[in-house]
């Protein structure tokens, strides 16, 4: 009869369908973990070393490579001491922190000079290069659990900053 034909048909397009289904999910679950690993690439590669080559060559293929973390959320900057030199110059004194159990990569400071009502007067953001002392390597990023002096020289003309507030970040690389 015609309702055991359909009732065939359906059940076998219903096998095909579930099968499709579940051969769809498992695809979608690699391509999550593959986009998880290339998101945490930088953590992967700093907690698991061996996992490293593997990982750059996978970024080679999709043009991305892989560096030290960039956790902010474990870097610190302690209060500093903003001093004057000369007329002109002053020098900032700060320590900045890793707490994390990683080494990661060095990050950026923004310096914001304020005047006596707390206003800006001026921001200006030093690289790593600006504020590492010599001889310290910047591809080596900050060791974990550890603390760098930080030391900042720098000449105003015509502003004469009462405070100061400091952050750290990450640039965006791209």
């Amino acid at each position: 009869p015609e309702f055991v034909k359909r009732s065939r048909k359906q059940e076998e397009s219903g096998r095909t369908r579930r099968l499709l289904m579940i051969a769809g999910a498992v695809v979608l679950a690699l391509l999550l973990a593959a986009q998880l690993v290339i998101d945490f690439r930088n953590v992967l590669a700093a907690r698991y070393p061996g996992a490293r080559p593997l990982l750059g060559s996978a970024c080679a293929v999709l043009g991305c490579r892989v560096g030290l973390p960039s956790q902010v959320e474990n870097l610190s900057i302690e209060t500093g001491e903003l001093t004057t030199l000369g007329v002109d110059s002053y020098s900032l004194n700060t320590l900045l922190r890793n707490q994390g159990s990683l080494a990661q990569a060095w990050p950026s400071i923004q310096l914001e000079l304020t005047d006596a009502n707390d206003k800006p007067l001026l921001r200006r953001v030093f690289g790593p290069a600006d504020y590492l002392p010599k001889g310290v390597p910047v591809a080596a990023g900050f060791a974990a659990r550890s603390e760098q002096p930080v030391r900042l020289n720098f000449a105003l003309t015509d502003l004469k900053p009462s405070g100061y507030h400091m952050i750290v970040f990450y640039q965006d690389p791209t």
